[in-house]
């Protein structure tokens, strides 16, 4: 590039904006109240924490946000489900809230979690409504109830069990549980945790999915979470669906960077990812 066509410090701080939005890794900014609930992130790394108690629920997104509320219990705030809604078809899970525009790879998710029927869900590595994976947390066993407690995958079809099926109940009673969920991208492992147990009660290697969104809902029943926690120094990537083919910028993307630098000429950006 000739000295005439270099841009400017202005030009070159507005691209580097202007990526920051198209990668998705903006953090909110602008020191307003609520954004202590916004999602945190460095780069590729981010950490995310809602105990509820500011009230608000602007994190979240939700099919039916009437749904949801937060209650109090002995001081303490937490996310209630109002009610339950009915499954999809294919067979699969609907009524969850998903963390609003973070899409991770590995991650490692804690929530404390209570059932009022039998049972609750997190939903991962969320794609779309018909490609993802959620861990069904239950009173029963697999064995006692096929499509409970375990690891189950939604893939352009009904859910299907890929973990669990003779583990011991994720939620054995209706008192609080702690509950983890760990991704690893990378090696495909999938663990899930609970406190009922001192090892983790589902296991899998399973690579189908390996980016998405984050969430947390029931099957068909209803229940309440506290303290949701998601690290994960994997964020920012791009699920199939929105996939850039070479891992490029190119297209309708490469012409508002340059649009942005009044038309200067934008370098080719290589856009790490673990898919």
């Amino acid at each position: 590039m000739s000295p005439s066509r270099r841009p400017s410090s202005r030009k070159l701080a507005t691209l580097a904006f202007t990526l920051l939005i198209v990668l998705g890794l903006w953090g909110r900014r602008d020191g307003s109240s609520d954004a202590a609930l916004a999602p945190q992130t460095n780069a590729r790394s981010i950490h995310f924490a809602d105990d509820f108690e500011r009230g608000r629920l602007d994190a979240w997104q939700m099919p039916y946000p009437e749904d949801w509320q937060i209650l109090a219990e002995n001081g303490n705030h937490y996310l209630h489900m109002n009610r339950s809604r009915e499954p999809g078809e294919p067979r699969r899970p609907l009524q969850f809230a998903l963390l609003k525009g973070v899409k991770v790879g590995s991650f490692d998710f804690r929530a404390r979690v209570r059932r009022e029927g039998k049972s609750m869900i997190v939903v991962f590595n969320y794609v779309d409504s018909l490609h993802f994976y959620y861990a069904h947390l239950s009173a029963d066993t697999g064995s006692k109830q096929p499509v409970h407690n375990g690891i189950f995958l939604v893939n352009n079809a009904a859910r299907v069990r890929i973990a669990g099926l003779e583990a011991p109940p994720a939620l054995p009673d209706n008192s609080w549980h702690q509950i983890r969920v760990a991704r690893n991208a990378a090696s495909g492992r999938i663990e899930v945790w609970s406190d009922v147990e001192s090892s983790p009660l589902f296991t899998v290697v399973d690579r189908t999915f390996l980016c998405g969104q984050i969430g947390i809902g029931s099957f068909d029943e209803t229940g309440d979470f506290d303290d949701v926690q998601v690290t994960s120094d994997d964020a920012g990537c791009t699920p199939p669906s929105a996939d850039l083919g070479d891992g490029r910028v190119t297209g309708h993307i490469r012409r508002a960077i340059a649009q942005s630098v009044d038309e200067a000429q934008a370098p080719d950006i290589e856009l790490s990812s673990r898919q």
